[in-house]
């Protein structure tokens, strides 16, 4: 189930970004809505982008994020992040088991 709420938020997000870029550049909307799509848009890629650099700096010990990671993370923000979330644990799991048995070896 969880899933099927992912997808659906994923092609919210995606009809925004469809969507803006259409607004923008194919049938500009009459009035001030004009200016704020692409304004929003950018203040949207820019949040996405410190969630990305943050994604980088808590998994970069514990998993390899790829360029389709990275560009979901850019694309869908928080949604990509949820979905990284079960191997970012399982991989700290992990870690912590590797330094437990090196603590007690010595």
């Amino acid at each position: 189930m969880k899933w099927f709420f992912l997808l659906l938020a994923k092609l919210i997000v995606m009809g925004f970004w469809l969507g803006s870029v259409y607004f923008t550049f194919f049938h500009p909307l009459e009035g001030k809505i004009h200016t704020l799509i692409p304004v929003f848009a950018v203040l949207v890629l820019m949040v996405h982008g410190i969630q990305a650099a943050i994604m980088t700096l808590v998994a970069k010990d514990l998993i390899k994020l790829t360029k389709r990671d990275y560009i979901e993370l850019l694309l869908f923000g928080f949604f990509r992040m949820f979905e990284l979330r079960e191997s970012l644990y399982q991989a700290s799991l992990k870690k912590k088991a590797e330094i437990e048995a090196k603590r007690t070896q010595n």
